[in-house]
């Protein structure tokens, strides 16, 4: 039996937009944020295993609580940015002709965590590591009355290399770039993450964050019954603010 189970998660979200500060003075941002992401990709545990094509919609119907947030602090060469996100997500799927209904719950938490040593002023080089912790439980009923159980708990971390650039349009205005790349077969087999982040400092102490993320993750653990797989790419718009202090 084939159905989806659902997976997400969250990553790095910080614009490192610097304002003027003293030399070697660290500079602290806090940063709650959304994110609008599409999912497509396959996951699930043991056999029961599926494609996923999920909208921002179809998560938003299935939340049932969720926080994301970032803190950077930072001074004139190095920074430190610590990423987290935690989503819990229950739905209820249905096959072709309501002949296969499946109960999904799952329950994610991903914490990343960067150092950044700035070569230039607008060149960031970026290594860290990215947690994560999933939990999927899946209860499916065919038409003839038979049920199958899936669930599976996984956690694993992974290095991360990258680096961000940053275009300064004005005082209030810029633009960062950031790319990176993880894994290694150390937890994922592979990941890639690209961002554009646009920020407008509309305070010394107040900002707002507008960008779009994308990032594809490929994961598999065990075999047989004890299989969980993960390879999924993850794409959307993101809004979040800044503080500044």
């Amino acid at each position: 039996m084939r159905q989806i189970s659902y997976f997400t998660s969250g990553f790095a979200f910080v614009a490192t937009v610097a304002t003027p500060v003293h030399a070697g003075e660290w500079k602290h941002e806090v940063a709650p944020y959304v994110w609008g992401a599409g999912m497509s990709g396959k996951s699930g545990v043991g056999d029961v295993v599926a494609d996923v094509e999920m909208s921002f919609g179809d998560i938003v119907e299935n939340l049932q609580y969720g926080f994301m947030g970032a803190y950077r602090a930072s001074n004139d060469q190095w920074s430190i940015t610590v990423d987290g996100v935690y989503m819990a997500l229950g739905a209820t799927e249905r096959g072709p002709h309501g002949r296969l209904k499946a109960d999904i719950d799952l329950d994610q938490a991903a914490l990343e965590v960067d150092a950044g040593y700035a070569v230039l002023d607008q060149f960031t080089l970026i290594a860290g590591l990215r947690y994560n912790d999933i939990t999927a439980k899946v209860r499916a009923a065919g038409p003839l009355g038979n049920v199958e159980h899936a669930s599976g708990s996984k956690s694993w971390v992974d290095p991360v290399l990258g680096a961000s650039y940053r275009i300064p349009f004005n005082d209030t205005w810029s633009l960062m770039l950031r790319g990176d790349i993880g894994g290694f077969g150390v937890g994922s087999d592979f990941a890639w993450q690209g961002a554009a982040t646009l920020r407008w400092q509309a305070k010394p102490t107040f900002g707002v964050l507008a960008a779009y993320r994308y990032i594809d993750m490929d994961y598999d653990s065990d075999s047989g019954a004890r299989t969980f797989k993960y390879d999924m790419a993850m794409s959307g718009p993101a809004l979040g603010v800044v503080f500044s202090f």
